[in-house]
């Protein structure tokens, strides 16, 4: 009876930092992406060049992983400049005006997966208790987020 409470407290706990952690991870995962396509929107929009070092100032990445959190950044300017600068009034028909072929729309993605891999790669040191199953689930979620874009491309050039 006494083990209950402090079982209960333990998972409550428990709980509300993975809580915590999912409502900090969503709020990263979407703010940068959003930043770095509002500047490159302005930047289409005042025909003025992005200041990547300021983007990457603004992000979240330890020290290590500046360089790969640059590149990831540069990529997505890359992508979002593209597609805002492409003919269309959906995201299909903006991408086959923007990249043509299927081949060059892979290509493209098979760059932002590396380059967010190598961004994946670089951050891992600074996670508190990474072991193999972080690196199964890191891996794992690579792989679905490759297999959505690849899903995503049959879908745009089927039409």
């Amino acid at each position: 009876m006494i083990l209950i409470p402090v079982f209960l407290f333990s998972s409550f706990f428990q709980f509300k930092r993975y809580k915590d952690g999912l409502k900090s991870f969503k709020v990263d995962f979407i703010t940068m992406r959003k930043r770095v396509l509002d500047s490159v929107h302005q930047s289409l929009t005042d025909n003025t060049s992005i200041d990547i070092d300021e983007l990457v100032a603004a992000g979240n990445a330890p020290a290590r992983a500046r360089d790969a959190y640059g590149a990831w950044i540069n990529e997505l300017v890359v992508f979002y400049r593209s597609l805002l600068e492409a003919e269309g009034s959906d995201y299909p028909s903006l991408v086959q005006s923007c990249y043509r072929k299927r081949s060059n729309y892979l290509l493209a993605l098979n760059r932002l997966n590396t380059v967010e891999r190598d961004l994946n790669r670089a951050r891992l040191p600074e996670l508190d208790h990474a072991d193999e199953r972080t690196n199964v689930a890191i891996e794992a979620i690579e792989k679905s987020i490759s297999g959505f874009r690849r899903n995503q491309v049959k879908e745009v050039f089927s039409r």
